[in-house]
C-alpha cells in the first residue's frame, strides 16, 4: 500500500520506542502494527501528516507499507510492520496531492491545516481553504490551493494560485476562480 509520511529535517520522527532514523530505500520491519503504539505510522491523506510535519524544513516522502496495516479510525493514521521510503515529495507536492485527496474524500474529517472559508498564508508560503464562498491571500510567493464545496459537501472546482505572479497581489483575497473577492 502507498501512503504519506512526514519527517523532520534529518529523516528522523518520534515512534513508540523513542526516535527512529530512516533512509530512503531501505526497508524496515517491526514485529507488530497497532496504530498509536507501535508499527511504521503513514497516512493515505497528505493533508494529514502536514498537520503534525508542517516545519519550513519538515520532509515528506511516499512510503511503501507492508504487513498486516492497522487503521484506527483516527483522522486517516494508518500503522505497518513494513515500511520503505520510496520519493520524496516537496511540500508544494503535498499540497497539491492533498487537494486532489479532499476532492476524493469530501466526507472525511478535514485535517487541521484545511481552513474553512478563509485563510491567510501570511508568507507561511501556503494555505488551503474549503468552503461554500472560500477566499484566501497571502505575500509574494504564497501558494493559494482553494476548494468550492456544494451543500452536500462535495468538491466542485479548485484553484491554486502563487501571489506575485499572473497578477495575484499581496494581501488581496482571491475565490476558486481567480478573482479577487471583496468583502460588501
Amino acid at each position: 500500500m502507498l501512503a504519506y509520511k512526514g519527517f523532520n529535517s534529518n529523516l528522523t520522527c518520534t515512534m513508540g520506542k523513542g526516535t527512529f532514523q530512516y533512509e530512503q530505500g531501505v526497508k524496515y520491519t517491526e514485529e507488530n502494527a497497532h496504530c498509536g503504539a507501535d508499527g511504521f505510522h503513514a497516512t493515505d491523506n497528505p493533508l494529514g501528516v502536514l498537520s503534525y510535519y508542517n516545519k519550513s524544513d519538515d520532509r515528506y516522502f511516499l512510503v511503501e507499507l507492508g504487513g498486516n496495516i492497522d487503521e484506527d479510525g483516527v483522522n486517516s493514521r494508518i500503522s505497518a510492520p513494513e515500511i520503505t521510503l520510496m520519493r520524496e515529495l516537496s511540500k508544494t507536492e503535498m499540497y497539491m496531492r492533498g487537494l486532489i485527496w479532499m476532492s476524493r474524500h469530501p466526507k472525511a474529517k478535514r485535517a487541521s491545516v484545511v481552513r474553512e472559508e478563509t485563510g491567510d498564508a501570511a508568507g507561511s508560503g501556503y494555505v488551503i481553504v474549503r468552503g461554500k464562498h472560500p477566499k484566501a491571500r497571502g505575500k509574494k510567493g504564497d501558494l493559494l490551493y482553494i476548494a468550492k464545496e456544494n451543500r452536500a459537501g462535495e468538491i466542485t472546482d479548485a484553484g491554486v494560485y502563487e501571489v506575485g505572479i499572473d497578477g495575484f497581489e499581496e494581501d488581496v483575497f482571491y475565490g476558486v476562480d481567480g478573482k479577487a473577492v471583496h468583502d460588501e
